[in-house]
């Protein structure tokens, strides 16, 4: 990997969605060298994949909290899907994160209010092998 394709590794991050036509131009590369060295970037596993960043805003759920979690199981997989079937309305499993240390799990969910993330944790602690929860609520974060 050269400076140039760290410099597409870039444009993409900024923008996913960016044509190889106007990497090309920022690059001052053809738009088939740039085609090429993108599509060796996915092959090789460096680019995974091309993902969305929502306005949740825009959907209502201004609140955004972590939930870190004690497990009392060797079975975190289990768990851990248990997780992501969990329907609460207006709540939404943004990341899931297993963690050293104290806690065990960290996730990330969103909401459109506290009662809400109140009824998800109850959910939570529904889970067999799930032994404990510590919520923080996000203030603001920055890009």
């Amino acid at each position: 990997m050269d400076e140039i394709d760290k410099e597409i590794l870039n444009a993409l991050m900024d923008n996913g969605r960016e044509s190889h036509e106007n990497i090309s131009k920022k690059l001052n590369l053809s738009r088939p060298a740039v085609r090429q060295r993108v599509k060796r970037l996915e092959e090789h596993g460096i680019i995974k994949r091309y993902e969305v960043v929502v306005d949740w805003g825009k959907l209502g759920q201004v609140i955004h909290v972590f939930i870190y979690l004690k497990i009392n199981s060797a079975v975190v997989k289990d768990i851990i899907n248990e997780i992501k079937n969990i329907n609460v309305s207006s709540a939404f499993l943004e990341e899931c994160h297993r963690l050293a240390g104290e806690w065990c799990l960290m996730l990330k969910v969103r909401s459109t209010s506290p009662q809400n993330i109140t009824q998800y944790i109850d959910e939570l602690l529904k889970i067999n092998g799930v032994v404990g929860t510590s919520t923080t609520f996000i203030l603001s974060s920055t890009d």
